[in-house]
């Protein structure tokens, strides 16, 4: 049946689209039973082959999209955050939008991510894990020149922050003696200590190097760093003579495996986990111990810019978010509010 609309002809339930600009010919079916759509698919159709004969880049879909990102970052970014992408986009936003060029997606696609993963269960904060990557992967995609700019708009998730665990000032001593009970190895307790005393990340703990310490001066020179800044350290001298009372080897590294070479992530996991349930600490991960160095010099009453510089953060406000205050901190800065002002 002949079409009384230019480029569009329906051939038994489908329309089907016939494009011819500069020469070069176009058709196929829409796929889409009612005119309106095929109109749609018939406009980016011309919109592509104009593209085309411009040399301009092919938009791609979000499947190709990821495709691409994951073979290309596979050697660039860390296992942990390839495998955060590729679960992610394999399990929440390929399935619902994996089909469409990245230029297509649109505000409702993301809003019918969202309520997906909201009536599964899954926590806001999950969400906003999720429009990250997607907003990740379509940045990619500009930088590529195959987006010019984003089609959708999409808030995170507003969550109320909970204080994160840590552990507090008065449980140090106990903590520190329960890891040395859980850590069925030496280094596991030196290395959390490190992580409390020094606030170190869990690679630049298990990354020390003897060549880095200033004997003289008891400083460590964080060489191994996120910001590829070295941070010049001083240790205390509980953690210096816990350090220096380790058995003694011929490796470079501070805690070597039996390969010789540093541990892996998450060496100090299990006992972390063991300490944890024990003292109720909750789900303290090894970041949180960097967290916990934080913490706890605020309360010392450490200025903020010298926990600033310690940790390597290059804004301030990254450091704030590590500082942690306890219930009992603030009891404390109110009891002194309440005597100052004579009301106590």
């Amino acid at each position: 049946m002949v079409s009384n609309h230019p480029g569009l002809k329906k051939v038994g339930e489908y329309w089907h689209f016939s494009l011819k600009i500069n020469g070069q010919r176009l058709h196929g079916s829409t796929r889409a039973k009612d005119l309106t759509t095929a109109k749609k698919v018939l406009e980016e159709r011309r919109k592509e082959l104009l593209l085309a004969q411009c040399g301009a880049p092919k938009v791609p879909t979000l499947s190709t999209l990821v495709s691409q990102w994951l073979k290309v970052h596979k050697a660039v970014h860390s296992k942990k955050h390839w495998d955060d992408v590729e679960r992610v986009s394999r399990n929440w936003l390929l399935p619902t939008m994996g089909g469409k060029r990245v230029d297509q997606i649109q505000t409702e696609d993301v809003a019918r991510v969202r309520s997906r993963m909201l009536e599964a269960g899954r926590s806001p904060v999950t969400f906003n894990d999720a429009l990250k990557i997607l907003k990740l992967l379509c940045r990619y995609a500009l930088s590529l020149g195959a987006l010019r700019e984003l089609q959708f708009r999409s808030e995170f998730i507003r969550v109320q922050r909970k204080p994160r665990p840590t552990v507090p000032a008065p449980q140090i001593h106990e903590f520190l003696a329960a890891v040395d009970k859980a850590a069925r190895n030496i280094q596991v307790a030196i290395i959390l200590r490190v992580m409390v005393g020094l606030g170190l990340r869990e690679a630049e703990a298990l990354g020390m190097r003897w060549e880095w310490f200033d004997f003289d001066q008891r400083t460590y020179v964080v060489g191994k760093a996120k910001g590829k800044e070295a941070r010049i350290l001083p240790v205390p001298d509980w953690l210096w003579s816990a350090i220096q009372g380790m058995p003694k080897t011929i490796s470079e590294w501070v805690f070597p495996s039996e390969d010789g070479r540093p541990h892996r992530a998450q060496f100090c996991a299990k006992a972390l986990r063991r300490v944890c349930k024990e003292l109720g600490l909750g789900n303290l991960t090894q970041h949180r111990l960097r967290a916990t160095f934080a913490s706890l010099h605020a309360q010392a009453g450490t200025p903020i810019t010298e926990i600033q510089g310690m940790l390597g953060h290059k804004s301030i406000t990254t450091t704030m978010i590590y500082i942690e205050t306890s219930l009992d901190a603030k009891r404390q800065a109110q009891e002194a509010l309440s005597q100052k002002l004579g009301l106590a």
